[in-house]
């Protein structure tokens, strides 16, 4: 049986718990720091029993304990950044839990048993329209399974405070800023230490890859009020607000610590478009399903969810250059195929 490694480190004032986690990105990090009494951590981490076994052993190291968090921030609603909200809120009822509005509205659909119909209908929605991408029933059963299966993991815990963008939340003699970067998750935030300069970038900015973008089942009642059509278009203006911060560290909730990271976005920037130039080029006067493309540019050889994850960057790039009018599409046979000319 396979024991999770941990490692704790302090950079700068700032406590890095990383701890394995059973997926393929290996590990997740959370942050703990303080500011005046108070102290912050960022990001909750995965209900796992022998997860929150280390976290707490880890933070038992450094004579600390759940019941001392006085805030904790959720970058996002991926499972392993929300696993020990109640905790943290039973260990200490006082423990302010942030979030942005879009993910404190998503967790709640997903995790009330009476949207199962509501859920189950919208993952339904998002498989027939993989079909027309490419992907044939048998995978889209899986998708559908996929999004049906994994909201009944949540536990909804409400948030004290939620989040919009631009939000400052002033805690001692510091006011941290909140950044809404949609792209990875929709309700995706970044927080930003002014006084240090620190930007705590859950999974918008890692330090060797770069983050999925693509579709997701999310409310219906969210999707009435905000348009996410072209996800990868707010995910590089996304890169651009946070560049104009000037952050001096970059603390990710997965890989490296980012030490230069106006280096670092620009390299997230050119490899999107060096993308956006290969898939281009794959299918200049030779139309292809996006599924065909994902293929051809990432391999056949995949998992079924790696599968459904290539298929959606390649989805989000080409709804990208159909915005700029640099490719077209065409329905063939209930198929649709991309073409540059």
């Amino acid at each position: 049986m396979y024991k999770l490694k941990s490692e704790t480190s302090e950079i700068e004032g700032v406590l890095r718990f990383k701890i394995d986690i059973p997926f393929d990105v290996k590990f997740v990090c959370l942050y703990l720091f303080e500011i005046g009494e108070k102290k912050v951590l960022i990001d909750a981490g995965l209900h796992f029993i022998d997860w929150i076994k280390i976290f707490i052993d880890e933070l038992k190291k450094k004579n600390l304990a759940l019941e001392d968090i006085d805030y904790c921030f959720v970058t996002h609603e991926h499972l392993d950044h929300v696993g020990l909200i109640k905790k943290i809120k039973r260990a200490n009822p006082k423990a302010q839990i942030l979030m942005h509005d879009i993910t404190d509205r998503n967790i709640k659909w997903m995790a009330d048993r009476n949207n199962d119909k509501e859920i189950k209908n919208s993952a339904l929605k998002i498989a027939e329209e993989m079909k027309t991408y490419g992907i044939n029933d048998y995978y889209g059963k899986r998708v559908t399974q996929y999004f049906t299966t994994w909201p009944k993991l949540y536990r909804y815990q409400e948030p004290d405070v939620v989040l919009h963008d631009g939000d400052e939340i002033e805690i001692g003699n510091n006011k941290l800023k909140i950044i809404w970067t949609p792209g990875h998750a929709l309700g995706h935030i970044c927080i930003f230490d002014p006084q240090k300069k620190f930007l705590y970038s859950g999974d918008h900015i890692l330090s060797r890859i770069t983050p999925h973008i693509g579709i997701f089942n999310v409310s219906p009642k969210i999707r009435e009020t905000h348009d996410f059509d072209n996800i990868l278009a707010l995910y590089l203006q996304s890169l651009d607000k946070i560049d104009k911060f000037n952050p001096k560290i970059i603390f990710p909730a997965h890989q490296d610590v980012i030490y230069t990271p106006h280096e670092r976005i620009n390299a997230i920037k050119a490899h999107h478009e060096a993308r956006l130039q290969e898939i281009s080029d794959m299918i200049e006067d030779n139309p292809m399903t996006p599924f065909k493309i994902s293929q051809i540019h990432f391999g056949e050889d995949l998992d079924e969810m790696n599968m459904y994850l290539a298929l959606n960057e390649v989805l989000s790039h080409l709804i990208y250059l159909e915005h700029q009018n640099k490719v077209k599409r065409k329905e063939v046979d209930g198929n649709f195929l991309f073409y540059t000319n």
